[in-house]
């Protein structure tokens, strides 16, 4: 009986310290990635009960900076309209990262400068009122669906905030 709990000891340790070692593609994109940990995203929770959803799928392609584009540069929901937005980052290249980013009109440079001033411990998303929706950072190859109110009718921007991305990564956002 102690020669068969050594054993399963021994087993135990010898599983553990396989676990710990991730050599796959995903854990070395993880560990070339380690300043893009995504912090959390503000929330706002509404009762969606009777509210109508709008889907939008939108696709953020490109290598390099220069070619990278959202595959939509304007984008229409309704007032009050639930939106489920899918954010499909289709890039390979480790600066492939983005995010959806819906701020006052004219103010997506802005927005964008600040947020590369706060860095990924912040979404590169900076706490401000010209900010009305947000996704967490979308890595090389991912799939991010992130669901908002929409804002009062008008006419918003949308930006990624991503270091020198918003010159290429922007739209209109309009709420008829």
């Amino acid at each position: 009986m102690k020669r068969i709990a050594q054993i399963v000891t021994v087993t135990f340790v010898f599983a553990l310290a396989s676990c710990g070692s991730d050599t796959s593609e995903v854990g070395v994109l993880k560990e070339k990635m380690k300043d893009s940990a995504a912090a959390p995203v503000k929330r706002v929770v509404a009762d969606t009960t009777l509210q109508p959803t709008v889907e939008i799928v939108l696709r953020a392609t490109g290598e390099e900076v220069k070619d990278m584009v959202f595959d939509q540069d304007t984008l229409e929901v309704e007032a009050d309209a639930l939106v489920k937005l899918t954010l499909i980052n289709e890039g390979t290249d480790l600066n492939a990262i983005h995010n959806f980013v819906v701020v006052t009109e004219g103010m997506s440079e802005s927005v964008a400068k600040i947020g590369a001033e706060i860095g990924p411990p912040g979404n590169y998303i900076p706490d401000s009122k010209h900010v009305l929706a947000a996704t967490p950072l979308a890595l090389p190859g991912q799939t991010i669906v992130h669901e908002f109110k929409a804002p009062l009718p008008g006419t918003y921007d949308f930006v990624c905030t991503y270091p020198n991305h918003w010159q290429k990564m922007h739209g209109k956002f309009i709420v008829k």
